[in-house]
């Protein structure tokens, strides 16, 4: 996600100087991990570089565990710069994810011009982090479920009894011939150990597609056959 944060009467040109190594996301295993930031740009690039709970309103007010090596720090033209997220070996859980946000704030020279400013952009990453757990990631996908709802027309309930976060894309519900069912659902993320109703076009839904979002940040799509009996598991689909 990138975020312009100021905008003005006249503004220059939005800059995306800095990538990230082809990375759209970052899952920490151990103690340490480096992020590695790339200045593409033509000019030296000023980064700040924060970390913060994913899920600021779900009670989670203690400091984080979790610190940065370099909170701010300039890139030359061309250039490459590594930041490391160092974790103090306790204060997260250990039969679980944690689900953390890295924000990279790319910070704009002076305008140079009359009557405008520079915009400069955040972007914001999920980083998750991992303890040794005994279930894989791929044995997750295949064990989120679905169920219908029977007391409520267009709803069902999607759990994910496994310990990672899982995070859904193009969520579409198809009817008997085949057909979609109203708009899909573009973005859905379930916590370790959870189930969360998901809201579906009121029509007779017979099968559902979706896409789970892999470590690598690559989309794997599933489909999963509905049924008003007992839960429905998804199946990978080439």
């Amino acid at each position: 996600m990138i975020i312009g944060l100021a905008f003005a009467w006249q503004s220059e040109a939005a800059r995306a100087d800095l990538s990230f190594d082809g990375k759209n996301r970052f899952i920490m295993t151990g103690q340490r991990m480096a992020v590695t930031l790339v200045n593409e740009g033509k000019t030296a690039a000023l980064a700040e570089v924060s970390l913060n709970w994913g899920e600021p309103d779900s009670g989670q007010s203690q400091p984080l565990p979790l610190a940065i090596s370099k909170p701010l720090l300039q890139i030359s033209p061309g250039k490459r710069a590594v930041v490391e997220v160092f974790y103090q070996g306790k204060g997260l859980p250990t039969d679980r994810e944690s689900y953390l946000l890295l924000s990279v704030l790319d910070v704009p020279p002076a305008a140079k011009t009359p009557h405008s400013i520079s915009v400069a952009l955040r972007h914001r990453f999920k980083l998750l982090y991992r303890p040794t757990l005994e279930s894989t990631l791929d044995e997750a996908m295949a064990g989120l479920s679905w169920a219908v709802q029977k007391e409520t027309a267009g709803s069902l309930i999607a759990d994910n009894p496994s310990p990672y976060y899982l995070t859904l894309s193009n969520i579409e519900t198809m009817g008997a011939n085949g057909q979609p069912c109203g708009q899909p659902i573009e973005h859905l993320m379930l916590p370790p150990f959870s189930t969360q109703p998901v809201d579906i076009p009121a029509c007779q839904s017979a099968s559902l597609r979706y896409q789970i979002i892999s470590d690598a940040g690559n989309l794997r799509p599933y489909g999963a056959t509905l049924s008003a009996d007992k839960k429905s598991h998804g199946s990978a689909q080439l």
